[in-house]
């Protein structure tokens, strides 16, 4: 066979640097670390805080259980949605939640900035670059329930007016295609998209990825999967957010 394209990886990626590109909105929180006597907070320390699983994904997208990064996905096994990205810039705690997502995941989200702030003995924290005291977290949930409805409500229009034909969701174990048939089943509901989300990935199958290979100075894509492997490919190869330039849907 043809020997594969080599794309190089700089470093693990986390599913925020496609969010931001790709998601049709997200929320953002910074918790700063004021003490100057207190021992400052670690990723280690905010894993074992919360008790959730963690990972990162790789080039195409795809969750590497256990793994840890610059930018690191925290999230509940129980509520598979699309993860929340945890970060540190300087001391400061950075969580980011992509929208929409699943009630669980929204109420995950501000559980943890409750649990980082009682640590801290902080009772602020910024929400969208806007200081806000502890205790508004039901207010917030509520906020980001609302801009998940509209965002649901948005993607099913452009789906039905033929906008999109189909738009990528960043899953926590891999990207997810929503089409017609699934907008239609998940409505503007959100306890019907948190049920697709964690139904669809806790299939025991194999995600495959694309591979890159170069044939007469073209690129060919191509999908690799076992024998007797249930395995998921699209119906109509695509490259997601075109990561392998030169290729073409």
């Amino acid at each position: 066979g043809f020997p594969p394209l080599i794309i190089k990886k700089k470093a693990l990626k986390s599913h925020s640097q496609i969010r931001k590109r790709g998601a049709p909105m997200s929320t953002c929180i910074r918790i700063k670390q004021k003490s100057l006597f207190k021992k400052k907070l670690t990723l280690d320390d905010v894993i074992r805080l919360t008790g959730l699983s963690f990972g990162v994904c790789d080039e195409t997208y795809r969750l590497l259980p256990g793994e840890k990064a610059d930018h690191t996905l925290l999230y509940d096994e129980h509520h598979l949605a699309r993860g929340i990205d945890i970060s540190f810039e300087g001391t400061d705690i950075v969580l980011l939640l992509s929208l929409p997502t699943s009630p669980q995941e929204i109420r995950t989200f501000y559980r943890i900035t409750e649990l980082i702030c009682q640590e801290l003995k902080t009772k602020t924290y910024i929400r969208e670059e806007e200081q806000v005291r502890t205790g508004r977290e039901d207010k917030f949930i509520l906020y980001d329930e609302k801009a998940s409805i509209a965002g649901l409500e948005d993607l099913y229009e452009k789906i039905h007016q033929d906008t999109y034909k189909h738009f990528e969701v960043f899953g926590i174990y891999n990207p997810i295609s929503i089409g017609l048939k699934e907008i239609e089943k998940i409505g503007n509901d959100l306890d019907s998209l948190g049920e697709f989300l964690h139904t669809i990935q806790s299939l025991d199958v194999y995600y495959a990825a694309p591979r890159a290979y170069r044939v007469k100075e073209q690129l060919i894509g191509l999908y690799a999967i076992g024998p007797d492997i249930p395995s998921v490919v699209p119906t109509e190869p695509y490259i997601v957010l075109n990561q392998i330039q030169g290729i073409q849907a």
